[in-house]
């Protein structure tokens, strides 16, 4: 009876333990989903500033279509962020396995990333011409 009790409690242990390390790599990655998404929240308001001078400036300036194409890059930043914010939804794949959780979980943070990037992209390039 020891014979069989022994490995049968070793295998719980270590299913256990596996199951402890998967958990802890999706929080890891749920974190840094997180992360970039609150760095770059609170430039949406800096983007509503640049597209608010942008609008005003492409009224008056003799560079009017560059000064719509920048407003228009800092709504495509606005609109993702708004998109990946209302469709982000980890409790979608609670209860399915690992590999689906991160695999959702790397796309998000793909997704997030990309938003960064643009986020990002688009002040720069707005800021660049109003200074000018």
């Amino acid at each position: 009876m020891k014979k069989i009790i022994i490995p049968v409690l070793f295998l719980l242990g270590a299913s256990s333990c596996q199951k402890a390390q998967q958990e802890d790599q999706q929080k890891k990655l749920i974190d840094e989903v997180i992360a970039v998404h609150d760095e770059v929240m609170p430039k949406m308001d800096e983007i509503m500033t640049l597209k608010s001078q942008l609008d005003s400036v492409a009224k008056v300036s003799k560079d009017s279509i560059k000064a719509r194409d920048l407003f228009i890059q800092l709504d495509s930043a606005d609109i993702k962020m708004s998109n990946w914010m209302a469709e982000y939804n980890p409790e979608s794949v609670k209860g399915k396995g690992n590999e689906e959780v991160m695999k959702y979980l790397e796309n998000e943070k793909k997704r997030i990333n990309e938003v960064k990037d643009i986020t990002n992209t688009s002040i720069t390039n707005a800021k660049q011409f109003l200074s000018k």
